[in-house]
């Protein structure tokens, strides 16, 4: 129970954030409209909903400190915490699923302005000649099941990033801002020397977001898996998380 109460104190504290993010997010849409009715040529967007997953992730950034301070000045249990944050991010990402499926259809009246579930899931999309959106029942429903396992791992690897952050040395916190860096430069090497590896890895990406056969449900069960097995790593570094004096 104690855990709802502090999901509902999460949900209410991000609140204001995603009005402002939605605020702003519909003046560039409308202003990039307002620009483009200027031109000669039709313009077209697409993908727009990355910046709502850009977001999530930022707000996983940002949801550590805070809230844990409060949660231990309070003693309330880190498992409590862990739960919390946990169930506050399914209602948020649900709601901006939702949310940006209706400005995007609204936008699509507008101009073309196709999804990323249109463009990797949808039969009928094509970069090349005239396109004509879905409403149907399937397409909104795998769009919003599609955006909202994809938030929630944006949210995950935010939160996890924060606390591996949280609980380095400065020495490690070097290590591992240049460990992206390190894995790109030996998979690129590796894809260099041999390309049926490159491939490979393709297939496999591929498969599990179910790009080729069109099965977006695919990508659904593969994003949902990666936010279990994200805040799995959470929970095993909230367990030993420990208030650090500034």
């Amino acid at each position: 129970m104690r855990s709802y109460k502090l999901a509902k104190y999460n949900i209410k504290s991000i609140l204001k954030g995603i009005i402002i993010y939605y605020a702003l997010f519909i003046c560039v849409i409308t202003g990039i409209e307002l620009i483009g009715g200027f031109s000669i040529e039709n313009g077209s967007s697409s993908g727009l909903e990355f910046s709502s997953a850009i977001f999530l992730f930022v707000l996983g950034l940002n949801s550590f400190r805070e809230t844990f301070y409060f949660t231990q000045a309070n003693n309330i249990p880190r498992m409590d915490y862990f739960k919390a944050t946990a169930i506050s991010i399914f209602p948020i990402a649900l709601a901006m699923s939702i949310f940006d499926v209706i400005i995007n259809r609204v936008h699509n009246l507008i101009s073309v302005s196709p999804t990323m579930y249109d463009m990797a899931y949808y039969n009928s999309f094509s970069f090349k000649g005239p396109w004509t959106q879905s409403n149907s029942i399937q397409t909104l429903f795998g769009t919003i099941t599609f955006l909202f396992a994809l938030y929630i791992v944006a949210f995950g690897i935010g939160l996890l990033i924060t606390m591996i952050y949280y609980k380095c040395n400065k020495i490690m916190k070097i290590i591992v801002s240049l460990s992206p860096v390190a894995v790109s430069a030996i998979y690129g090497q590796m894809v260099y020397y041999n390309h049926d590896f490159g491939q490979g890895v393709a297939i496999f990406i591929d498969n599990i977001l179910g790009i080729s056969t069109k099965n977006s449900y695919m990508a659904v069960i593969t994003f949902i898996c990666l936010f279990i097995i994200l805040m799995m790593f959470v929970y095993l570094l909230v367990r030993k998380a420990v208030i650090k004096k500034v």
